[in-house]
């Protein structure tokens, strides 16, 4: 087998022109929510479960993989859906979930779960699942 690699092509410091290990970054701190697009809430949302799901552990860290699967699930049914946006009742059930998960947590992750929570709320406050509440 031919190496065609050079000293330099095996050299281990960090490419800066590569793609990079996000968690090499520091976690953002949340800031205010603002006026977002439905889709850009849930986007959030996910954004800071992920924070908080590697800043977590044990039954906090299973529970925030579940609440996340739940957000992404309704962000692909309204890709897949069309129309139907994500419904209001689930994303308030995710909400709520939050606030009480955060009691459990400490530290930056409870800041995560907080601002996860709040961008479901302005989800809901915005319009977000327009429609969609109790009609199962």
């Amino acid at each position: 087998m031919v190496d065609d690699e050079t000293d330099s092509d095996r050299n281990l410091e960090p490419d800066p022109e590569r793609e990079h290990d996000r968690r090499s970054e520091p976690d953002p701190e949340p800031g205010p929510v603002g006026e977002h697009a439905p889709d850009e809430h849930l986007k959030r949302v996910r954004e800071y479960l992920q924070y908080a799901t590697e800043g977590a552990d044990g039954p906090v860290q299973t529970q925030l993989n579940s609440l996340t699967k739940g957000v992404f699930e309704e962000q692909a049914d309204d890709l897949t859906a069309g129309d139907d946006p994500p419904k209001a009742d689930r994303i308030e059930e995710i909400a709520e979930k939050l606030d009480g998960l955060a009691a459990e947590a400490d530290g930056k992750t409870t800041e995560h779960i907080l601002a996860a929570r709040d961008h479901c709320l302005a989800f809901l406050e915005e319009g977000g699942g327009e429609g969609q509440a109790d009609s199962e």
